[in-house]
């Protein structure tokens, strides 16, 4: 609930800053519609509907990106009109756009970086998700197990076509995973990769693990710290 509040602050209050700060139609309409668009997409990354691999990149920029975005507006609109005229609207909409910018990157950014990007990662099952044509995966309850001190793991069962043996399996499966998911995976069936790009620091490990007739892929999300 908390996160949730803190994301929709993150995202929602340059736009009513900019509503109440903009002068003219033109400039407000342009401003509006970068401001719109950056809050999209952001919000997508955050819901998991674009590769998140750029998602700490996305969490510390967006402040920056809006205040910039809205900076330059005012410029722009004070080169055409001039002056601003004193108004309580336009002050408490200043007032909050400096507060924003300076919560959020003198406090949440650091604490985000320093902290929120070094506890141990649940990897996401898009990581090898989807299968190939044919293939099942299940997993028991949610498949994610309690997160220990240094990380956190998830596991999936697969199941090939009927008839295929077991190690045909997880051969179709380890040439699956390298071939669309992007793992680089040794003879073993086991490999890592970073999670993120610059900012996030923290790897994700996956292991073909041959159980009974079935084959295990077994997802597991480190820490910053180690």
């Amino acid at each position: 609930m908390v996160q949730t509040v803190a994301e929709l602050a993150l995202i929602g209050i340059p736009l009513p800053c900019w509503a109440a700060l903009h002068r003219t139609r033109a400039v407000g309409i342009v401003v509006g519609a970068v401001l719109l668009a950056v809050a999209a997409l952001f919000g997508a990354e955050l819901a998991g509907l674009l590769p998140q691999r750029p998602r700490a990149e996305a969490v510390v920029g967006y402040a920056p990106v809006t205040v910039v975005a809205i900076s330059v507006g005012v410029l722009v609109e004070r080169r055409l009109r001039g002056r601003r005229q004193r108004s309580e609207r336009a002050r408490s909409a200043t007032v909050a756009l400096s507060w924003y910018a300076g919560v959020v990157m003198l406090l949440f950014t650091p604490y985000y970086v320093f902290f929120g990007l070094r506890e141990s990662l649940m990897p996401s099952t898009d990581l090898v998700l989807p299968l190939p044509p044919g293939y099942t995966a299940t997993a028991p309850g949610n498949g994610a197990d309690p997160c220990g001190s240094e990380l956190c793991s998830r596991r999936l069962t697969v199941t090939g076509p009927p008839g295929q043996p077991v190690a045909a399996t997880r051969t179709a499966l380890r040439d699956w995973l390298t071939s669309h998911h992007g793992w680089h995976l040794d003879a073993a069936g086991s490999g890592s990769q970073r999670v993120g790009w610059l900012l996030d620091r923290r790897t994700a490990s996956v292991d073909l693990v041959v159980s009974g007739q079935h084959v295990s892929v077994v997802l597991e999300g480190g820490d910053g710290w180690h």
